[in-house]
């Protein structure tokens, strides 16, 4: 029914904002990242918008990019996960971090989402890790380990050494593609580039 909605940010609750489009306030439920990057009241903003519809309420849900709202609505094919729990999960984790741990079946990580145990996470990874493998396609959601779409071994084994050292996918995926010639090193030689530049920021 929508895609999103633009207009001007016209308050700031707990766990919502309300956006003003041409006199009318429509009020979004948002993940906590939304709440802290917008701060100022009065300011244009545009959400990528998702409609819940009950026997007896509509909530909608907003986001501030495709990726999450995407991410969101894979969240509720999960059964037992609901919309706070899913909103939760975009609260604590971006969405490459989560992909990336789904993949790596990183229960660690999933963990660390409140609400979610260890019986979520594994429910979690078997019923999204091939949908998540999926989004692998040019032009969709970042989540293998090289553009390419077919990292070779040694960036893997030093990705899931970033990840057990408790780094971001994020963070561990950007500071290995950043490297010249990555293609063609090794393990010990892409870990120990990796960790110096991790490092020294």
């Amino acid at each position: 029914m929508f895609n999103y909605l633009s207009g001007t940010l016209a308050q700031i609750g707990k766990d919502y904002v309300v956006l003003d489009n041409r006199g009318i306030g429509w009020q979004l439920f948002v993940p906590t990242t939304v709440l802290r990057r917008l701060q100022t009241v009065g300011k244009e903003i545009k959400l990528f918008t998702f409609l819940l519809v009950r026997e007896d309420d509509l909530q909608l849900y907003g986001f501030l990019s495709a990726e999450d709202l995407l991410l969101f609505k894979m969240l509720l094919s999960v059964s037992g996960v609901g919309p706070k729990a899913a909103l939760g999960v975009l609260s604590t984790l971006s969405a490459l971090d989560f992909y990336m741990s789904v993949l790596n079946e990183d229960i660690r990580v999933l963990t660390r989402v409140p609400g979610i145990g260890p019986k979520s996470a594994k429910r979690l990874v078997v019923e999204l890790k091939d949908k998540v493998t999926a989004l692998g396609a040019p032009g969709s959601v970042a989540v293998t380990a090289c553009p390419a779409g077919i990292a070779p071994q040694p960036f893997q084994d030093a990705l899931q050494a970033l990840l057990a050292l408790g780094y971001s996918g994020t963070e561990a995926q950007s500071v290995l593609q950043s490297m010249v010639g990555w293609e063609t090193m090794t393990t010990e030689q892409l870990l120990r580039s990796a960790l110096s530049q991790l490092g020294s920021k």
